[in-house]
């Protein structure tokens, strides 16, 4: 954009200093953090970096923060008759800006509106108090860095602990009911080696042989919305959503995201200020892995989900027959299960429900279902 008279920097955006020499800038699309400098034709070309060709065909050169000089959003305010404005444009003769003051009468006098804002052209020899507003960005990106880096992107975890050892462990035992532990140089003599992985860093423990089996995850809430934390995109918070709202889904346009065998998921990138209740999680797997399978704990995730799926009236159409139909195929197969002693073939069934139920996490009566209940 056109700068204000005799300064460097542009009418409003994101300037980065590299090696003394300013530069119009943006953020590396997917490189977070790193920025991204946009030579001009009065701003050769940065040295030493590599050029990238951006989705819009514009070049630009990928530079990670800590080599900056500064990375910051600037723009300008200005006076035009003793009221302020923010300016979003400069030629050599004008100065054209969004009003930001509050008296309706002298912006329908003097302004043409355009939507909910007024704004105006003025020559520069009546504009005043023309002043640039810089927001440092490099220190608030290394403070982000850091937190998102000491909780690990807020991504799910499963740790299992042996001989007072803990190591990374798979999230569900194999058909065999083994877990395996990623050791690495380690070798646990009395666990035995993983005979898939030619790696030799895994070995495979039965609950019994573990001090505790765990998996740790983050929720938070959005727009009053619960969530649970996958990662992290380009610094910000991604989650899927665990209420059972149909309509809050759709009001909020949570992107959908389906998953073979499993509900339709909906997720959310949000700023990490705009999210709340932001809490570490954990659920013991060993408890879970131990848990007895019965008629009556299928029955009672299943009558769960029919009444809230009759609570529900928001839901897409067809969404009560339909998946009515799969719902209760799925509480016979576990009852078949559990009548014919296929413990493993139960537990599929009945994690299938629970997958189901947990569209309702946030119900108060979703812990009462959900205790004994082995994880998915």
């Amino acid at each position: 954009m056109t700068a204000p008279a005799r300064f460097r920097f542009p009418v409003k955006g994101k300037v980065a200093v590299f090696r003394g020499k300013h530069f119009r800038a943006r953020g590396a699309a997917g490189m977070w953090p790193y920025a991204e400098l946009l030579p001009g034709p009065d701003r050769p070309a940065p040295e030493g970096l590599a050029p990238r060709e951006g989705a819009d065909g514009s070049v630009g050169y990928p530079v990670a923060p800590e080599r900056l000089d500064a990375w910051e959003a600037v723009h300008w305010t200005f006076r035009w008759r003793g009221e302020l404005f923010k300016c979003t444009a400069a030629t050599t003769a004008t100065y054209s800006g969004n009003y930001l003051g509050s008296d309706e009468h002298f912006a329908k006098e003097h302004l043409k509106r355009l939507a909910i804002t007024y704004r105006g052209v003025f020559p520069r020899t009546e504009v005043t108090e023309l002043t640039l507003h810089r927001e440092d960005l490099i220190q608030p990106l290394h403070a982000l860095v850091r937190r998102l880096d000491e909780a690990d992107h807020f991504r799910p975890r499963t740790y299992a602990v042996h001989r007072g050892r803990t190591y990374p462990a798979a999230d569900e035992a194999d058909a065999s009911g083994l877990i395996a532990l990623t050791t690495g140089d380690d070798r646990p003599k009395d666990l035995i080696a993983d005979p898939q992985d030619p790696g030799g860093e895994r070995f495979l423990a039965t609950p019994a042989q573990l001090d505790a089996w765990y998996r740790t995850y983050w929720t938070f809430c959005w727009e009053r919305g619960p969530f649970d934390a996958v990662g992290t995109v380009d610094g910000r918070l991604k989650g899927v959503y665990t209420g059972g709202s149909w309509g809050f889904a759709d009001s909020w346009q949570l992107t959908h995201e389906p998953e073979p065998g499993a509900y339709t998921r909906y997720t959310v990138t949000a700023d990490l200020d705009g999210v709340t209740d932001l809490e570490h999680q954990r659920t013991d797997l060993i408890a879970s892995a131990g848990a007895p399978l019965d008629l009556q704990m299928g029955e009672r995730v299943y009558r769960f989900i029919r009444d809230r799926q009759t609570e529900d009236e928001k839901g897409p159409k067809g969404y009560n027959s339909e998946v009515g139909r799969e719902l209760w195929n799925l509480s016979q197969d576990y009852a078949n299960a559990v009548e014919a002693g296929d413990m493993d073939e139960a537990g599929r069934r009945l994690g299938a429900l629970m997958v189901k139920a947990d569209q309702w996490k946030s119900h108060p009566h979703h812990a009462v279902v959900s205790a004994g209940v082995p994880s998915p």
